[in-house]
């Protein structure tokens, strides 16, 4: 099993490290990282490990951040030294939850956790996340969206989608914002629109807003090495590209 353990304190990864490997002496470590923005570039250049150690607290954010800024394709193992951030865990890809400071039992039963459940999806399709990959294929557009039914004074609308200019969450709730300044509000979520838009059309800048490259005027820097993006159409806040993600979206824009 290859390992990737995300830490900010050495003396803690190397003990977490040396726990498991007594545990599963198989274990291979692939990476020992301790920050948000190391874990994300790593992520981005590498073929996913088979389980990942997170601590949660990190110098430079919380690991929850990690999940915004790339696909994390593998089980989670969260290891903390508190447990208010239980729940938050298991909304991501969490699969057990460990307290510091850590007992060699707390991180076998975690181990044993995983390991049931890749013998379960093995035996039904191979490996979970390949069952999950056919399952999300039959689920997938064919094609990329390009009509929009909105509703609007009791009568639903066809909104083109050149018409739209970004998309955005507010209060919890998704709206659809068009280049003439309208507002219609949709169920769907960001990330179940993302997955239907063209992604040479629509990128998402950040958990907001998924804006039409059309709508896009300039792009500045910002502070902390991130970008802010002018739109043509005004937003309520302003369009933050995180530092993570500033080179995908400069690429993103240069070789659509």
């Amino acid at each position: 099993m290859k390992l990737l353990i995300v830490e900010d304190e050495q003396r803690t990864a190397v003990d977490l490290l040396s726990t498991i490997q007594s545990i599963m002496p198989e274990a291979e470590c692939l990476a020992i990282l301790d920050s948000v923005e190391s874990t994300i570039k790593w992520l981005n250049g590498n073929p996913s490990p088979d389980l990942c150690f997170f601590d949660i607290q990190l110098a430079d954010g919380l690991s929850f951040d990690i999940f915004d800024e790339v696909k994390v394709e593998c089980p989670v193992i969260f290891c903390t030294a508190f447990d208010e951030y239980a729940l938050q865990a298991f909304q991501v890809n969490g699969v057990d939850y460990i307290l510091k400071p850590f007992e060699k039992e707390s991180v076998r039963r975690a181990l044993d956790k995983v390991k049931t459940l890749d013998n379960f999806f093995q035996k039904r399709d191979g490996k979970l996340e390949e069952r999950l990959e056919k399952l999300l294929e039959g689920v997938r557009p064919k094609q990329a969206k390009s009509t929009f039914l909105v509703s609007y004074r009791d009568k639903l609308l066809p909104i083109n989608i050149s018409e739209v200019a970004y998309f955005h969450i507010e209060n919890e709730l998704t709206f659809l914002y068009t280049f003439d300044k309208q507002r219609y509000v949709l169920s769907q979520s960001l990330d179940e629109l993302e997955k239907t838009l063209d992604p040479a059309l629509f990128y998402r800048a950040n958990r907001q807003f998924l804006i039409h490259v059309t709508a896009i005027t300039e792009v500045e820097q910002y502070f902390a090495r991130k970008l802010l993006v002018k739109l043509k159409v005004d937003t309520k806040e302003p369009v933050i590209v995180s530092k993570a993600k500033a080179s995908e979206f400069i690429h993103w824009l240069e070789n659509r």
